[in-house]
């Protein structure tokens, strides 16, 4: 696709993509204003419980309050639309129903991401998620559904799982082993699974952010939770639980993401896994000599002249194993191009091709006792973990999306996986059922699986 041909096209004809976000918190706020810097493209409409959130997301790219629709009555909304004018909402159920080509669910909550991406799917509408929370939960359900509504359902752009996916489609593509993928955030620089708001507040006052949010980053829960999202798109599953996150720089990649028989720490070649940055004398994050906040790829080249050709461009390498990276990845600024790759060629950017090949799972970061409540990721009770899904299905483990608020019922020792029998969780939310639907419908990938499946 010619992106700029594409939306040049549009721009002349005066039928921008119509676009509907989601959430107008810091990412989609970003992406809001590129896809306003765009040509042939439109901010149709900004949902946000805080309607103050969404008008500010116009108010930075030159639109005035006066000159907004603010309503939830989908009839006004849509008629706004028709006569040009931008709108903001607040209830996110009603997004499926206005008169927008692509929505985008950036809000980090697995119960509103399955809401609304499951009415977008319904109303045949494509569905773009910035919530890889969901998408680990319940993707391989609502991709077969978008799939046979013949609509889009994808994982954007720009962020780990796009980025990575991406990277490995062409370096496969070329013909290379990939031996792993993975990303190395700054965040780790201070790794702690037993990271609280509490113990990160101070941090997270000095980085003006919230602080569960920095405890997802810190405990390893949001890595854990990107990269069972790009296993199950790649068909890259984790070496071990939890993967193995060595310290390391650009020279040590290949040298630790390399097999044991040759000296490294992988059991098997293709596998998901992150690495811990590199530190100065002073304990900051050496940025120089890390990738970091970007992504890598280690690749094996055992031919000859390939392994001539990768040297003589100074790629980094320890024998045949070989570290590509990419030092960032710009998540605000690449979302919009999985907006128009969905309405323009009808193609995800990154979907569970694999199905249930990992499952993220949750690890106690303290003893609980019956009448507890597991408070869900960046709290005080658990951090995400991974594994294969079928491990997670022998051993009844459950998928941590639906840990949030689930009442312990059976005593839980810290460090341990949490299972079903431990736990109740919350039935009346879409994702539970979803979730439900898709355990009977789509059972776990099995190694012998998987093998077949790549042929």
């Amino acid at each position: 696709m010619e992106l700029r041909k594409v939306l040049k096209a549009r721009e002349a004809a005066g039928n921008p993509i119509r676009v509907g976000w989601v959430g107008a918190g810091r990412m989609l706020t970003g992406a809001i204003t590129q896809t306003a810097q765009m040509k042939g493209m439109w901010n149709a409409v900004i949902c946000d419980l805080r309607t103050e959130s969404a008008v500010r997301a116009y108010e930075i790219n030159g639109i005035s309050k006066e000159d907004l629709v603010i309503s939830n009555d989908v009839d006004e909304i849509n008629a706004a639309l028709d006569a040009g004018k931008s709108v903001v909402a607040s209830d996110c159920k009603i997004m499926s129903q206005v008169n927008v080509d692509c929505v985008v669910e950036g809000t980090g909550n697995t119960n509103v991401g399955a809401e609304v991406a499951y009415r977008c799917i319904m109303n045949k509408k494509h569905i773009i998620m910035l919530n890889v929370e969901t998408d680990v939960v319940i993707g391989p359900i609502l991709d077969q559904m978008a799939k046979s509504a013949g609509i889009v359902y994808s994982v954007s752009s720009g962020d780990e799982p796009g980025l990575i996916t991406e990277l490995v489609d062409r370096w496969e593509g070329l013909g290379f082993e990939i031996v792993a993928v993975g990303k190395t955030p700054s965040s780790l620089g201070k790794l702690d699974y037993d990271a609280t708001p509490d113990s990160v507040a101070e941090d997270a006052k000095e980085l003006k952010v919230n602080p569960h949010f920095l405890v997802t980053f810190r405990d390893t829960t949001k890595t854990a939770i990107e990269m069972t999202s790009i296993s199950n798109a790649t068909g890259l599953p984790v070496d071990r639980r939890g993967m193995h996150g060595p310290v390391s720089g650009v020279v040590e990649m290949a040298q630790n993401f390399r097999l044991k028989s040759d000296g490294g720490l992988l059991d098997r070649i293709g596998v998901v896994d992150y690495a811990v940055p590199l530190k100065n004398p002073d304990g900051s994050v050496d940025f120089v000599n890390s990738v970091t906040p970007g992504v890598f790829v280690v690749i094996r080249a055992k031919h000859p002249q390939m392994q001539a050709d990768l040297q003589y461009f100074d790629v980094e390498h320890t024998g045949e194993y070989y570290t590509l990276y990419t030092p960032y990845h710009l998540v605000t600024s690449e979302i919009p191009l999985s907006i128009v790759r969905a309405v323009e060629e009808s193609e995800p950017t990154v979907v569970p091709t694999y199905g249930r090949l990992t499952e993220v799972i949750g690890i106690a970061k303290k003893d609980m006792m019956p009448g507890d409540v597991v408070d869900g990721g960046g709290g005080f009770t658990v951090y995400a973990s991974n594994d294969w899904a079928y491990i997670a299905k022998e051993q009844n483990l459950v998928p941590f999306g639906l840990l949030d608020d689930a009442k312990v019922i059976a005593p839980i020792k810290k460090g341990e996986p949490v299972t079903f029998d431990q736990v109740e969780v919350k039935k009346d939310t879409v994702l539970y059922h979803l979730r439900e639907l898709q355990d009977r419908l789509i059972p776990p990938t099995m190694p012998e699986d998987l093998e077949e499946m790549k042929k």
